[in-house]
């Protein structure tokens, strides 16, 4: 089956379908930066003209075939392609941001506040390096542009297929599977309309008759927002913190009532997002092609035959075999192949193990960075690293136990109501016990961190 998966042995009847012999101009691609401007206006509404066809330009290749539904809203796609694509890339360049504020504080260059130790603390890398990662995230791809690198060259069907001239557009539409077959890789912009709608289920089964599974990336557009919105909690948790302190003195009572609200609302969304998770699986094992709803009813027929076309060719049926036949095995492949590539896309909680770093170091790193400005204060090198250890300790270890704490409330998902509640409740006590085991362990480094000559000399240079 795999062996059969090459456009060198894919049968003559579907050559006009996944090739573009003859018609080499139709095979055109956008540059990403193109469809992420004015936070992907493009993808407002599915209505072309000829300005978005001439966004996109003929190539020889294509690098992402991105499928998504039009009933997405605009936004969710947007910050959906801004996470997949830039969360490393701002992830990079936010870094020398960071530390170069770091140095500032260091330096007393940069304002400061009070703080309970006595020394006065900065406060610009909590304030700053979180907003400069959310905007690198979410336009970086746009600064890049203006520099001349607009990114890699992405199929997206508003675009690459003329919308107003209605032969061009016909031609354009019966290629998808050619779009497909000239790509290096697939990126489905899942949301629970995806496995729904004929034409998305129809590239799905262009991709699975050509490709191996191991190309095709899966982004769930609402684990996107809630990536997103999680970095935006943090930000503003971060100025609120900040301002607190700043105003208010000491915060020890109001923390446990802002944890007890923000935690619940955290379990639920997690809890909901496992209950998604969940549903998926019942989609895929129950999918059905013959099931799935199209805009334009008469365009059925053409699907089915063309996804017909495409399992003979591919070995899943004889060549001679019935469409229902074909139609059957396409439905078979799907649950076969499409359960575990949506498992491992997923993961086993909301977010990769990545995004639990990234989050732990918003809070963590930046505040460590803007102790240093207690160095330009008076205080002793090796206070200041003690901190700096725990800090780091706090932001490895509290990843790897979000990230497994975030796995409880995928049990007992039957639970409603009163009881969903308390078994959420119940999880977050399993996560402030275990954060304060944690936090015993941070205190021991920063007490083996200010008793060490050895990780003195990581600061030696504040000596001088």
């Amino acid at each position: 089956m795999e062996a059969s998966r090459s456009i060198d042995r894919i049968s003559s009847d579907v050559t006009d379908l996944v090739t573009f012999e003859g018609c080499a101009e139709l095979r055109r691609a956008v540059p990403l930066a193109r469809i992420l401007r004015s936070r992907g206006r493009v993808f407002a509404d599915s209505s072309g003209s000829a300005a978005t066809y001439l966004l996109s330009e003929p190539v020889s290749r294509i690098g992402v075939f991105i499928s998504h539904n039009w009933g997405v809203s605009r936004m969710l796609k947007f910050l959906a392609l801004s996470y997949h694509f830039s969360f490393g890339l701002a992830s990079i360049l936010v870094l020398p941001f960071a530390l170069l504020l770091g140095a500032a504080n260091a330096l007393g260059l940069l304002p400061v506040v009070d703080d309970s130790s006595g020394y006065p603390v900065g406060i610009s890398c909590r304030m700053l390096c979180l907003v400069g990662f959310l905007v690198l995230m979410l336009f970086g791809r746009n600064i890049l542009a203006w520099f001349g690198y607009e990114g890699p060259s992405v199929f997206l069907d508003k675009v690459c297929i003329h919308q107003e001239n209605a032969a061009v557009k016909k031609q354009g539409i019966e290629k998808l599977g050619a779009f497909l077959a000239a790509s290096d890789s697939m990126l489905v912009l899942y949301s629970d309309i995806y496995l729904v709608r004929l034409w998305t289920v129809y590239e799905l089964a262009s991709f699975l008759s050509q490709r191996e599974i191991s190309t095709m990336t899966v982004v769930p557009v609402l684990q996107a927002a809630v990536v997103c919105g999680f970095f935006m909690c943090v930000t503003i948790g971060n100025a609120l913190f900040v301002l607190a302190d700043r105003f208010f003195g000491n915060m020890q009572l109001v923390l446990p009532v802002v944890a007890l609200i923000m935690g619940n609302i955290a379990m639920f969304v997690v809890r909901q997002w496992h209950r998604e998770r969940a549903a998926i699986d019942v989609r895929l094992t129950n999918f059905r092609l013959q099931d799935c709803t199209c805009f334009c009813e008469s365009d059925r027929r053409l699907v089915y035959s063309n996804v017909a076309k495409l399992m003979r060719s591919c070995g899943a049926v004889p060549s001679n075999a019935e469409q229902e036949q074909a139609l059957d095995a396409f439905n078979d492949l799907v649950r076969r192949t499409l359960p575990q590539a949506f498992r491992t896309a997923l993961g086993r909680v909301p977010c990769q193990l990545k995004h639990y770093l990234a989050f732990s170091a918003a809070r963590n790193c930046t505040l460590m960075m803007d102790n240093w400005a207690q160095l330009a204060h008076g205080r002793e090198p090796r206070a200041v690293l003690a901190d700096s250890v725990a800090l780091l300790f706090e932001t490895l270890t509290v990843a790897w136990l979000v990230a497994a704490i975030t796995t409880l409330p995928a049990f007992h998902l039957q639970l409603t109501g009163w009881r969903s509640v308390a078994w959420c409740n119940a999880c977050l006590v399993a996560t402030v016990v275990a954060g304060k085991l944690f936090m015993a362990l941070c205190d021991a480094g920063a007490v083996w961190a200010e008793g060490s000559d050895l990780a003195l000399a990581v600061f030696v240079a504040a000596d001088i």
